[in-house]
């Protein structure tokens, strides 16, 4: 028997996700994508539906960084669309004019966007954007017969993680019935590393690896062991963050902007 590895590296941090498997095939576990022939059950929605939201962490985290923006747009009720689908290709169409007219200045434009809706929620959306201010002027001058633009505010931290969490999970807002997400198409990629490993260097409790300098060190955080929800396997995800010696990586100070939703 043998495991499964794969490690995404970002600007922040390492994420590593191993599953034991019976593969022992690296291509058979990366072939070419079969036509579906049956519905998908409701534990492979679950499953893509994780993979999905990892692919969205490991996009921000490799994208965004200290200096960069984060911004929250709300509709007045004169003006907010019908459906919250309608909302978010709204602003989409917005972006696109904002985009295109960057583009022929050679300036390019980077965000993710997260638009929201709940029964006692009225739609909004949340953005990261790179920093850019021509974009930002833009965004001002175009939105504000729509409604308000609330949270802007330079980013001050990525490395603990909590505020792509925030931006994911939906903050605060616990009775959310509608997320939709969308990005520039010019986002970096994370380096993606996929092994096949013996099963005796499988553990439970990994340790993290030895830094090259004095004053810093790597950490082990997000450990998570479980099974997966198809095949029974053994699940292990956890991230490999660098920090300083004496300093805890979770010991900064939230944005009262997004602690409080």
């Amino acid at each position: 028997m043998a495991y499964l590895k794969k490690v995404v590296r970002t600007q922040h941090r390492v994420y590593v996700q191993r599953v034991k498997c019976w593969c022992y095939n690296h291509e058979s576990i990366r072939g070419k994508r079969r036509v579906r022939k049956f519905a998908t059950s409701e534990s492979k929605a679950q499953r893509n539906k994780r993979a999905a939201l990892n692919k969205r962490k490991y996009e921000i985290d490799n994208n965004f960084t200290q200096g960069d923006y984060w911004v929250t747009l709300t509709w007045s009720k004169d003006s907010v669309p019908e459906t919250p689908l309608e909302a978010h290709k709204a602003l989409m169409k917005m972006l696109t004019k904002i985009s295109r007219v960057q583009k022929k200045k050679g300036i390019p434009l980077v965000y993710y966007v997260k638009t929201e809706a709940g029964e006692n929620q009225r739609v909004h959306h949340h953005m990261f954007i790179k920093n850019n201010e021509e974009f930002i002027s833009s965004l001002f001058e175009l939105w504000k017969n729509n409604g308000k633009i609330k949270d802007f505010q330079e980013v001050y931290n990525m490395e603990s993680g909590k505020l792509i969490q925030y931006f994911l999970n939906g903050g605060n807002h616990k009775e959310l019935n509608f997320e939709k997400y969308s990005h520039s198409r010019n986002l970096k990629q994370p380096e993606v590393e996929i092994q096949i490993m013996p099963f005796e260097s499988f553990r439970e409790n990994p340790k993290p690896p030895k830094s090259a300098e004095e004053n810093e060190e790597y950490i082990i955080q997000n450990l998570y062991n479980g099974y997966c929800d198809i095949d029974g396997f053994i699940y292990q995800e956890y991230e490999i963050v660098k920090k300083r010696k004496g300093v805890d990586a979770d010991d900064c100070e939230m944005s009262e902007m997004w602690k409080n939703g």
